[in-house]
C-alpha cells in the first residue's frame, strides 16, 4: 500500500515536470480541468490538485497507462460478468450488431 502512497506523491510533486515535457499546451490541459488560468498555475506551484483533476492530467499525459488500465478494468468486469452469469449467446450479439449496423 506504501508503494501506491509513495508513486502518487511521486507522480504529485514531478506533475510540472511531465507537464512541461507533454505535448499539449497548457491551456488545453486548463480546458479539461474546467479551472481558470491562475488556479491552473496555482495548482501547480503548490501542487495541490485534487484526485480527480490528478486522473484528468494523468488520462490526458499518460494515454498508453491509461488505455492500459482501461483494458484491465473491462477484463475484470468481464472476468465478473462471466462467474455471475451475466453472459449472453453468440446469437445475441450477432442480432444487436446487426441491427446497430442497419440503423
Amino acid at each position: 500500500m506504501l508503494d501506491i502512497i509513495f508513486g502518487y506523491q511521486n507522480l504529485l510533486d514531478n506533475i510540472d515536470t511531465h507537464i512541461e515535457a507533454s505535448k499539449f499546451k497548457k491551456e488545453y490541459l486548463i480546458e479539461q480541468l474546467g479551472v481558470s488560468r491562475a488556479t491552473f498555475y496555482n495548482k501547480i506551484k503548490k501542487k495541490n490538485f485534487t484526485i480527480d483533476e490528478m486522473v484528468v492530467l494523468s488520462t490526458i499525459l499518460f494515454p498508453e497507462e491509461a488505455k492500459a488500465f482501461e483494458i484491465k478494468e473491462a477484463l475484470r468486469e468481464s472476468r465478473e460478468d462471466s462467474m455471475t452469469g451475466r453472459t449472453r449467446t453468440h446469437k445475441s450479439v450477432l442480432s444487436d450488431v446487426r441491427i446497430k449496423l442497419r440503423s
